[in-house]
């Protein structure tokens, strides 16, 4: 099978005008069109595969984002539980100590105030540390809630990029199928003529290169 058989177009299957004459069927590609096309192929592979590598350094990265932020979430939620635990914990202490008040009320008219004094001290201390671990509670809250966003966030920014990358790679397969295609209708004599035309467009441009003096004036001797 020849080059121009695989990929000229296949014309339309009509019984023959005897009036007319057939067209004339299309003659094989020059070699430097082959050569193109290929050359054409490679680079669009490789365009793709740059594409492919840095999707995914990028789902790696955020892979690693969201096991992070998954992990500070975790800790959170055990600070959170820890601080409904206290609250609760000073909420039975307060009220244990409720029994007490009436007492307070009857020291503080009676003889010994000092005792008074260290009871509503006693009294006023679980009330504060009561208000700060109410505080600490909201404020665990808040930072739970706004690590739940940025999981779900960073989740969602995973998904998409998981999206790319099969793209990515989708194209990068059909590049090398479009490549093996083009190759596998080549024949033996056409690979070997496409190879030697190849090598004397590389001698060429040497050729062209040492000429130009890019490599400096020839006959120069060094010196000792």
């Amino acid at each position: 099978m020849t080059v121009s058989a695989v990929l000229a177009p296949a014309p339309s299957v009509a019984a023959p005008d005897p009036g007319t004459t057939p067209a004339a069927q299309p003659g094989p590609r020059p070699l430097s069109e082959l050569l193109t096309e290929l050359q054409k192929h490679y680079r669009e592979t490789e365009q793709a595969t740059e594409v492919y590598n840095a999707t995914t350094e990028k789902l790696k990265k955020q892979q690693d984002e969201v096991e992070r932020l998954d992990g500070e979430l975790a800790r959170t939620r055990l600070a959170l539980q820890a601080s409904r635990g206290e609250v609760g914990r000073l909420a039975r202490q307060q009220y244990q100590s409720s029994t007490h008040i009436s007492a307070y009320v009857r020291l503080l008219l009676a003889r010994d105030p000092q005792h008074a004094l260290d009871e509503g001290h006693v009294i006023g201390q679980l009330a504060r540390e009561r208000a700060e671990s109410v505080q600490r509670l909201v404020g665990t809250e808040q930072q739970a809630d706004a690590q739940a966003r940025r999981a779900r966030k960073a989740l969602d920014d995973q998904l998409t990029l998981a999206d790319r990358q099969k793209e990515a790679r989708d194209d990068v397969e059909r590049q090398l199928r479009d490549v093996e295609k083009l190759l596998s209708a080549l024949t033996p004599e056409e690979l070997a003529a496409l190879s030697a035309f190849e090598k004397s467009q590389t001698a060429a441009a040497q050729d062209t290169f040492v000429s130009s003096g890019s490599l400096g004036a020839p006959g120069v001797a060094a010196m000792p």
